[in-house]
């Protein structure tokens, strides 16, 4: 900006000062009566209460959510060993028609746990992250490819919405 511009917007700025009087008619216009003082602190109380009840759903919205949650989270906790003990039985049934009516059985229960969210991670072939699966063992391969990577699942791990349940036990390739 030039120094003309500057010195020209500089003289242009005008002071402003209130005449005293002016200040005391808008007093008295504003003077409210005993009633009226009266309204206003019961209208301004009534603003704060609707305003505090508002946060206080809101809250409570937020707490319920939080408990259901949790709910789902811990009774899926308790439920995956006997889907463990289904598989176990799967695996060691010879008859046809009973391993048959066990996967029945299983699959009811994998069918109501997905209806809440909860579903299997099967990490096979993806990188060792010990944040997301528990490593029980390390098998030395002969492909550099494989090595750090999962190659088998020894225990079948669970999650809700992203949150882990229970990590996956894996063998991982060294």
């Amino acid at each position: 900006m030039n120094k003309n511009k500057m010195k020209h917007e500089e003289e242009e700025v005008l002071e402003f000062k209130p005449n005293p009087e002016d200040i005391e008619e808008e007093q008295e216009e504003v003077a409210l009566t005993p009633e009226e003082e009266k309204y206003e602190a019961l209208n301004s109380q009534y603003i704060r209460l609707q305003a505090d009840f508002e946060n206080f759903k809101k809250r409570n919205a937020s707490t319920a959510s939080f408990m259901y949650a949790n709910g789902v989270n811990d009774f899926a906790v308790e439920i995956l060993p006997v889907i463990d003990y289904l598989d176990m039985a799967i695996g060691a049934q010879k008859d046809e028609e009973q391993r048959k009516g066990i996967e029945l059985i299983k699959n009811a229960f994998m069918n109501t746990l997905g209806k809440f969210g909860v579903s299997e991670t099967k990490p096979i072939g993806e990188v060792f992250d010990p944040n997301k699966h528990e490593a029980v063992t390390v098998v030395k391969v002969e492909d550099p490819e494989q090595s750090g990577k999962i190659i088998d699942v020894v225990k079948i791990g669970y999650q809700r919405e992203g949150k882990i349940l229970r990590h996956p036990m894996v063998v991982v390739a060294e």
